[in-house]
């Protein structure tokens, strides 16, 4: 999106992607801001990878700051400072921190809307309510499950006005603020999809990300989402057993439980979003925030207990949190060289080998990443669906190459590249890397 908005005008309400094939590509998608913003940084710093996930690390900084904030008025400095640490620090926070996504973004917008939105219960300056109402339609505007942030903002304006608070025209007004946008934008989006554009499946509800209640029902998705993904991933199992010990058996004040409510908050996200949870594991970063609030209240009372046993062992655990985010972080990064990426080998000789603008037929999975990387525009295939029907109509259609790689042990793309050796001329086939020529 980033490099379409610099290279085909800065249409902000139109975003487009590279794999439409011959058409514009635009597409329903969340508001996207941050790959706005790269592209103004394009104009003057050129396209660089680097630049988006500058962006994302910046708005990661901003996120931790807001949570130490909030944390410091609910529960004091030295825990506010335990919750801040872990948010950044734990292994999948610090890898997806400095990503090219827009989660990093929408991460902060959420934390700044509840901690302006207490600042606004405490003080009654309007400014923080106004700046809660903003934060708060830019992390729906970023990502609509974050409309779960209502829940604990509910929590914080009964604290405020007693049970009686949704009779109050401010509140009405904050929410009618904070939803207009989004809902204009999402209906926008949607037109995009009607008028011929493409679509991330924001709406497809029971097949892509949402909506899937027979997953919900399984033992699969439970043991992915709390085990593989939360326990072992983003707080390590060390870390999990703080979580634990934190969540509960350590008392919380009235004020403290606004982080039970975004815990349950962000539980029902899960459900509901059960598909998109189960295959995608950064979705699982909006527990973060209330995850490093028990941490930190486990942590400051095992650390500052006048029991050397419970000192010992909160060290000890701490120490494993150390050891396991390093292996866990250190492997994450192990991935993305370009030296054991066959994508990026791929990508590199599609650019050589193919002449510049010419629209490809990418073997990919539905993952956009071969495309970008090659600097072209086409069609996603899966290799049971490259067969001479598929092909010819997409030569018709402008395609002049087939590109992707090819894996011994997958069947269906061993018996892809025998089809196509068979009746096209190679341009590259070598390791599992391979281009075709499609007929003109």
């Amino acid at each position: 999106m980033a490099r379409n908005f610099f290279e085909n005008g800065y249409a902000l309400l139109w975003p487009q992607v590279d794999w439409a094939g011959a058409r514009p590509g635009f597409v329903e998608s969340e508001f996207p801001l941050i790959p706005f913003m790269a592209a103004v940084l394009y104009r003057f710093l050129g396209v660089h990878e680097w630049i988006g996930r500058a962006i994302a690390a910046a708005f990661s900084l901003v996120a931790g700051y807001a949570l130490f904030h909030l944390v410091r008025k609910v529960s004091g400095s030295r825990v506010a400072i335990w919750a801040a640490g872990f948010y950044l620090f734990l292994p999948l926070s610090l890898y997806y921190s400095r990503t090219f996504m827009p989660d990093a973004a929408m991460m902060a917008f959420s934390i700044l809307a509840i901690a302006w939105f207490y600042d606004w219960t405490e003080s009654g300056a309007p400014g923080f309510l106004a700046a809660s109402c903003v934060a708060f339609s830019a992390s729906a505007l970023l990502k609509l499950p974050c409309l779960y942030l209502m829940l604990p903002i509910a929590y914080l304006a009964n604290l405020r006005f007693g049970p009686s608070f949704w009779k109050r025209p401010l509140l009405w007004a904050y929410a009618a603020a904070a939803l207009t946008p989004v809902v204009g934008w999402y209906v926008h989006a949607h037109q995009i999809l009607l008028g011929g554009g493409l679509t991330f499946g924001i709406w497809e509800y029971g097949r892509d990300k949402w909506g899937n209640w027979s997953l919900v029902s399984s033992w699969a998705f439970w043991n992915a989402l709390v085990f593989r993904n939360v326990a072992e991933r983003w707080l390590t199992w060390a870390g999990f057993a703080l979580f634990l010990l934190g969540l509960f058996a350590i008392p919380r004040s009235t004020r403290e439980r606004l982080f039970d409510l975004w815990l349950i908050a962000v539980l029902v996200f899960f459900v509901i979003v059960a598909k998109g949870n189960y295959v995608h594991e950064y979705y699982q970063w909006p527990l973060l925030p209330a995850a490093s609030f028990y941490l930190a209240k486990a942590v400051t009372i095992g650390i500052h207990s006048r029991r050397s046993a419970l000192v010992a062992g909160t060290s000890l655990a701490l120490l494993l949190m150390i050891a396991l985010s390093g292996v866990r972080y250190a492997s994450y990064l192990r991935k993305e060289d370009p030296r054991k990426s066959a994508q990026h080998e791929l990508s590199v000789r599609v650019r050589r080998m193919t002449e510049p603008g010419a629209l490809l037929v990418a073997v990919d999975g539905q993952d956009p990443t071969l495309l970008y990387l090659s600097h072209r525009k086409g069609w996603h295939a899966n290799p049971d669906q490259v067969d001479s029907v598929f092909l010819a109509q997409r030569a018709r259609e402008g395609a002049r190459y087939v590109i992707g790689i090819v894996s011994p042990r997958n069947a269906a793309s061993v018996s892809m590249r025998r089809r196509l050796a068979q009746n096209y001329p190679s341009v590259l086939d070598d390791g599992g890397l391979m281009i075709y020529r499609l007929p003109f």
